[in-house]
């Protein structure tokens, strides 16, 4: 292959890799800015400035424009060129959640670095160096991309395997310019593989970018969505949500004969709480109900604040008997253990009303209205009590 055709071309592709870094640092910069506080996005705009820069120097010292010697500008480019992938991992890892070990990393670069003026083969070995390094971008990039690729965050999955792809992409060129300079007698050659190495750097920072800028809007997106159907104070489903998981095991019960029953519960006496105490008491008690709440409720059952100090919960596969059984168990986990808070000592309870789900012939409303009834039940009945609400006589249409 004549490279004297390629030069012009490699110094273009090796600056738009500079380029592609300094574009991503941008643009991590101006996501963070607009309001998205995500500590991952520092670190990719760190990864977007060590790439930039890394992939420039690596340009200059390649065709004699940087005032080094060329064993120093290389050193340079690599360390800068290491330390941005360092930050893409350490990015992806804060971003799902993982520990961070990035010093560990960080000392490895240094430690390669070094070496690389202090022994010999690598000072004078440009094959030995592209094959360390080489090593350990395919390592750390392929660490992230797998990330991930395993990463099952609902609603994410499509947005981070697209960012995956990319990544583990980029850790093949990475495995086959190692190749090249560990094996010789390829069926290409090293200038081959160094044109591909720009031609990827240059495409993938660029492709790299705009998958963690759509990854993280659609993160806010997934978040503002969950906020809407959460409460903010308990973290429980709120009311804005029940409609629909409602109807979804209405559905099964009307298609499947699949039993299902709802618990309406309301605390006794909490305004009294709020007068005395405050109200920042009284958010505290609520947040513990529903540490407890989640405490007693099963695997399929759903939890809802459904309203003040009212709360509800959706029973599916059970019958009266077994919804009556959770209602008794929640009332004796609020009632028989004290709330302590703010240095008092407040003894809640609660009022159970119960009912069954009239499959193929009730509304929801209908449901609710029976569950609410049987509540008010057992509040006029004392209160701190279970209060089934009894099937009522269904007529099919002919």
């Amino acid at each position: 292959m004549n490279y004297d055709l390629l030069a012009l071309d490699m110094r273009t592709m090796a600056f738009a890799s500079s380029v592609s870094g300094f574009l991503m640092a941008a643009t991590m910069l101006g996501i963070y800015q607009a309001g998205m506080r995500a500590r991952a996005l520092l670190d990719w705009l760190g990864a977007g400035m060590a790439l930039g820069l890394g992939h420039l120097v690596g340009t200059l010292s390649l065709f004699g424009a940087l005032p080094l010697p060329e064993d120093i500008g290389a050193g340079l480019a690599n360390l800068m060129i290491s330390l941005g992938f360092v930050f893409v991992l350490t990015g992806v890892q804060r971003y799902l959640g993982n520990h961070v070990r990035s010093a560990a990393l960080l000392a490895v670069i240094a430690a390669l670095f070094v070496a690389g003026f202090v022994l010999d083969p690598l000072r004078e070995n440009s094959s030995l160096r592209v094959l360390v390094f080489a090593a350990l971008h395919m390592l750390l990039l392929g660490w992230a991309g797998l990330l991930l690729w395993c990463s099952e965050r609902a609603g994410m999955r499509i947005f981070q395997r697209m960012a995956a792809v990319l990544l583990l992409g980029f850790s093949a060129v990475m495995a086959l310019r190692s190749l090249a300079a560990l094996v010789p007698g390829v069926p290409f050659t090293q200038g081959d593989v160094q044109t591909v190495a720009f031609l990827a750097a240059m495409v993938f920072g660029f492709l790299l970018t705009m998958a963690f800028a759509v990854m993280m809007f659609r993160e806010k997106q997934v978040e503002l969505a969950d906020l809407a159907e959460r409460d903010p104070l308990t973290g429980m489903n709120n009311r804005l949500s029940l409609d629909e998981i409602a109807g979804t095991y209405m559905q099964r019960a009307d298609r499947h004969g699949q039993e299902l029953s709802v618990l309406l519960f309301d605390l006794d006496h909490f305004k009294q709480i709020n007068d005395k105490f405050g109200h920042q008491v009284g958010d505290r008690v609520l947040t513990e109900v529903a540490h407890r709440i989640s405490r007693v409720v099963r695997g399929d059952d759903v939890a809802f604040r459904f309203g003040g100090e009212e709360f509800l919960a959706l029973l599916p596969g059970a019958g009266l008997d077994q919804a009556e059984e959770v209602a008794e168990r929640l009332r004796s986990v609020l009632s028989q253990a004290p709330f302590e808070i703010a240095g008092h000592r407040l003894v809640l309870t609660a009022s159970f009303g119960v009912v069954q789900y009239q499959a193929r012939g009730e509304s929801w409303e209908d449901c609710i209205r029976r569950a609410d009834e049987a509540l008010y039940r057992a509040k006029r009945g004392g209160r701190d009590q279970v209060s089934r609400a009894l099937p009522v006589s269904v007529v099919m249409p002919l």
